[in-house]
């Protein structure tokens, strides 16, 4: 461990700020992630029709963050961004202990074509007073020319020594290695689900593997998988099966246990007779059992694949701070499971303090079961419609 490390105990998201090209209906476009409180939301609606630039917002925020992990990237990733036609600032409160203080700050992250003058949203003393918050802080890269990007804050102690924290951690295995009980680790991780969580037959010979994923980063970004057994769920689950032989003896579930029981409350909850239940030792599969019969997970309907590779990969990456990011969350749900999912969804950030969820989505469905109008015990909900006419 480094001496100036930085322990991070809240990454909430609080304004996001876009200029230049793009889909938003005005320019810049601002983002507010707060709640009627001024306090950081911990689930959050982003409302659009189709083209209106919600998932692009999505893929902002997951681009900056991976940026915290890396030395000196040479893209974003993100085409409007390396193009240079957007400039990008995503403002977060930080609560953090470094050099013996316990104290929060607002961290901006930049990233695009930005001048000298950067800053797209200034923080002023009296708004990091409502916030509670020391200081203001800069950091991300800016493009000064194609192939050319420039890190922002390098000055900074405090922002130095936590790229210097995220940067030692970034790629280590061993904060992955307890598996669902990674929620202990203390440095903030986004979790990126894009519309696509199909669960494909594996084409290829299986083995134990580490997972592809199988590692501490700020950011995991959960693409279309396609059939290799590195990436499978089957792969993961079995790799939670195979370090349960080396559990210690307070831990009556293990990491598959704990994978088990998400999937099987979040999933299967509502039909008793359905549940994951082992893997076939055999054939490296797991396996689902719906009263007398068995199915693989590729085997399973559509919006059931949806679910389990959603709550299986935030049960495995997750830390003590999270940042999940979800787009469309309704592809292949029938409305009915779209509320229960919403239904699920709450429960599961009302449960897990320092969870912070962000859906996008273009479903009346789920815009109702959200419930912006109804308080709940334990959420700050909040939300923002894209395109004002939209009924």
């Amino acid at each position: 461990m480094i001496d100036n490390e930085v322990r991070i105990h809240e990454f909430q998201p609080l304004w996001l700020t876009i200029t230049g090209d793009g889909p938003f209906p005005a320019n810049p476009y601002h983002v507010d992630f707060t709640d009627s409180n001024g306090e950081p939301c911990n689930l959050f609606l982003l409302m659009s029709e189709n083209g209106r630039g919600k998932t692009t917002i999505l893929a902002l925020m997951a681009a900056l963050m991976s940026t915290l992990g890396e030395h000196q990237p040479k893209e974003y990733g993100i085409e409007e961004l390396d193009a240079g036609e957007l400039r990008v600032q995503w403002d977060v409160r930080v609560r953090l202990s470094w050099r013996g203080e316990h104290f929060s700050v607002v961290l901006s992250i930049f990233g695009g074509a930005l001048g000298e003058n950067f800053v797209l949203k200034p923080w002023g003393e009296g708004d990091l007073a409502i916030l509670g918050a020391k200081s203001w802080h800069s950091t991300g890269f800016r493009r000064k020319a194609r192939g050319v990007l420039e890190v922002i804050g390098r000055g900074d102690g405090l922002v130095q020594a936590m790229r210097e924290t995220l940067l030692e951690w970034n790629g280590d295995v061993a904060t992955s290695s307890r598996g669902f009980a990674g929620n202990d680790f203390a440095l903030p991780t986004l979790l990126s689900f894009s519309a696509y969580r199909d669960i494909p037959r594996v084409t290829e010979g299986r083995f134990i593997a580490q997972p592809e994923h199988w590692a501490y980063r700020p950011a995991h970004i959960f693409d279309a998988h396609g059939a290799r057994w590195r990436d499978s769920l089957d792969n993961l689950l079995v790799w939670l099966k195979w370090l349960d032989q080396d559990k210690p003896a307070h831990d009556s579930e293990g990491r598959f246990g704990r994978a088990r029981k998400l999937i099987n409350k979040h999933v299967f909850g509502d039909s008793p007779d359905k549940y994951l239940d082992g893997i076939r030792t055999a054939t490296l599969e797991a396996v689902v059992k719906n009263g007398e019969s068995v199915h693989r997970l590729d085997r399973l309907s559509s919006g059931e694949k949806n679910l389990v590779n959603l709550f299986l990969r935030i049960g495995a990456h997750m830390t003590a701070q999270t940042l999940i990011l979800i787009d469309e969350p309704e592809v292949h749900l029938h409305p009915r499971w779209q509320h229960r999912l919403m239904r699920h969804l709450r429960e599961f950030v009302r449960d897990t303090p320092g969870v912070t969820l962000i859906i996008a989505t273009h479903s009346l469905d789920m815009f109702h079961a959200f419930g912006f109008e109804v308080p709940e015990q334990g959420l700050r909900k909040g939300g923002e419609v894209i395109e004002s006419e939209m009924e």
